[in-house]
């Protein structure tokens, strides 16, 4: 029997595997987009690296098409409604529910940080970081992603409970006007004071609804209420789309979807906007109108098999890329092997298959080595009673959110901490791993079951 028929044989018969896909494609969107995006340049004789956004301001366009993050929270919704309400069932406290999801999310983040942060150590007190050809930050850049999608998470049974108690709409449009309005006063002409990397400080108040907005989504799906006709489908897409051209044609929105780092660029996703609502109703109605035709197609054991394998190690992969690239990148540029040209010319997109086939060839030996961290063994059960285990676990999920945010905006060194470690991140993520159970669950779990019978 291949490995495609075992998959296949041992996949449930009640799996979504369409949501799979969906999750799947997204991730693997996003990292090729990565891959794409940084533009290695020679100028003065010396190699540096610019964004293909600002180098050719016309693929500010393609961030339409390639920021899938708006579908990955929506099925990130429709799993984790569907994950919460089986614990709920079968007596699961949310506490230890979080506990669980929280360690397949978080785990491959340890081994990461603890790479980065000796690599960015050493090069500080050896070469300097300045040595490589792009530097160790950029090896944590999308880890902001791990931050609110914990954050979207641990409210779960909470916006479940809302979503079931008023029919979920209200919530939605309760958080569209927030967004909205937040967005009015980021990007009005009354927007100035404090800034965050060029964006003013209240757009980071969007980080919240819009990406709840989202996940909510997510429980109309589990829910089976979205739309099942086709033109149904298509006008939540042209509601999106309409949207997208009152916004970015009629209205103060920015075109493009991802930050580019570096500049002072507005865009909609650092912070988040109302535009990435619009653009996945318009995501949302093309993965309604696809999905029976793909449901049928991963019924068979080979497709089916292609989005498995990945999907097994899927945070790894996200997590990961960055390490990839910028282990090709320095492998190949600083030897003098890899043409780097002076702009993006013909030239550079003709080498572009090679060096996505490379990053992919690192990648993939990265997740055969670390991979494993994504498939933990269950944390313990928190030693606490109810109230006070959620109240830790709300603690944990403020202090990794935090902690990452930090890292990812102030990078893997503090020179004025001891060691040059970095400190005001890394000991609230640490705590916050630890109150989680992702590391060191023996400090916040139950004994298991055989030694607490035994004593």
């Amino acid at each position: 029997m291949s490995l495609a028929q075992r998959i296949h044989e041992q996949t449930p018969a009640t799996r979504d595997r369409y949501l799979d896909a969906l999750r799947v494609a997204s991730i693997l969107v996003v990292v090729l987009g990565h891959w794409l995006a940084r533009v290695l340049i020679e100028e003065d004789g010396a190699v540096g690296d610019v964004y293909i956004l600002e180098s050719v301001p016309a693929t500010q366009w393609a961030t339409l098409l390639v920021n899938v993050m708006p579908i990955f929270f929506l099925v990130g919704g429709a799993l984790n409604a569907g994950s919460w309400r089986r614990a709920r069932a079968q007596g699961e406290r949310a506490a230890d529910w979080l506990r669980r999801r929280s360690r397949r999310l978080l785990r491959p983040l340890v081994p990461l940080l603890a790479l980065w942060i000796g690599i960015a150590l050493a090069l500080e007190a050896t070469v300097g970081a300045e040595a490589m050809v792009l530097d160790p930050d950029a090896a944590i850049a999308p880890v902001w992603f791990l931050a609110a999608y914990l954050v979207v998470t641990a409210l779960t049974p909470v916006t479940v409970r809302l979503h079931e108690w008023a029919g979920g709409l209200w919530l939605i449009a309760l958080c569209v006007v927030v967004a909205v309005g937040v967005d009015l006063l980021r990007f009005g002409p009354q927007a100035d004071g404090l800034t965050i990397e060029g964006q003013p400080a209240i757009g980071a108040v969007n980080y919240l609804p819009v990406w709840v907005v989202l996940h909510q989504l997510g429980y109309l799906w589990a829910d089976e209420r979205l739309p099942r006709r086709a033109w149904h489908q298509v006008q939540l897409g042209l509601v999106g789309a309409g949207a997208l051209v009152a916004m970015i044609g009629l209205g103060p929105y920015p075109l493009t979807m991802v930050p580019v780092a570096g500049t002072e660029l507005p865009n909609n996703l650092n912070p988040p906007s109302a535009a990435l609502v619009a653009l996945g109703l318009c995501q949302l109605a093309v993965v309604l109108l696809a999905r029976d035709r793909v449901t049928t197609w991963l019924q068979r054991p080979t497709p089916w098999a292609a989005v498995a394998l990945p999907g097994g190690r899927l945070m790894t992969i996200y997590l990961w890329h960055q390490t990839a690239m910028l282990a090709v990148a320095n492998a190949t540029v600083l030897p003098g092997l890899w043409p780097v040209a002076g702009e993006v010319d013909g030239s550079w997109w003709a080498t572009r298959p090679l060096w996505l086939a490379l990053c992919a060839a690192a990648l993939g030996a990265l997740v055969a080595v670390v991979g494993r961290f994504e498939a933990p063994p269950p944390p313990r059960p928190a030693s606490l009673r109810p109230r006070p285990a959620a109240a830790v676990a709300g603690l944990g999920v403020t202090l990794c959110a935090g902690g990452v945010a930090w890292l990812v905006v102030a990078g893997l060194t503090e020179p004025a901490m001891p060691l040059g470690l970095p400190l005001p991140g890394l000991a609230p993520l640490v705590a916050g791993l630890v109150a989680l159970g992702v590391v060191g669950d023996r400090l916040t779990g139950d004994a298991p079951r055989s030694s607490r019978t035994a004593a």
